[in-house]
């Protein structure tokens, strides 16, 4: 190989190696994958903020009050409600905000023995922190985990299944 093929080359592995770490650092320490989430990608908040500014826009509180008051008897408790949804967007993943910025016992965990992510720690299976997690996203994590452990953190966030609380395996 000439040295324009070598020097393609490495541009190519560095190329390939930056998109996997950026990937990488979606990956929440309880096994959630970010770049899943509504919250992250922001569709959830984006969508509430532009039926808040249509409601707005042709100021439908108007509508709601004259048109149908028994049936949008609390619209301003919808107006309300679209705008705590609009807020809903994190801005970066949990491994990215300051310290002290999240409450979130498994990071934390994480942070103190070095783990990158709770694969890495033997008991996460029986953890008791991954418990609180089990109320919305049952047992999403811990399955990530595994395949994790398993195929290694490259393999899974290139080809691995992701579960998480709307993946349709999860679902009751």
């Amino acid at each position: 190989m000439n040295e324009l093929g070598i020097e393609c080359f490495l541009i190519f592995l560095s190329y390939h190696v930056e998109l996997f770490m950026n990937k990488k650092e979606l990956l929440a320490y309880c096994g959630l994958y970010c770049g899943d989430c509504g919250g992250y990608a922001g569709e959830i908040a984006e969508s509430a903020t532009k039926l808040r500014d249509v409601l707005k826009k042709y100021k439908f509180e108007r509508t709601a009050k004259h048109l149908f008051p028994e049936k949008l008897k609390e619209y301003d408790r919808l107006y309300e409600m679209l705008e705590f949804v609009a807020g809903l967007k994190c801005d970066k993943p949990c491994r990215e905000r300051a310290e002290g910025s999240t409450a979130c016992e498994i990071r934390q965990c994480c942070m103190e023995r070095g783990y990158y992510a709770c694969y890495e720690c033997d008991d996460f299976e029986v953890c008791e922190k991954l418990e609180s997690m089990k109320g919305l996203h049952r047992d999403s994590c811990v399955k990530n985990l595994k395949a994790i452990k398993e195929i290694g953190l490259e393999k899974w966030i290139e080809t691995g299944k992701r579960y998480w609380f709307g993946s349709d395996v999860d679902d009751v």
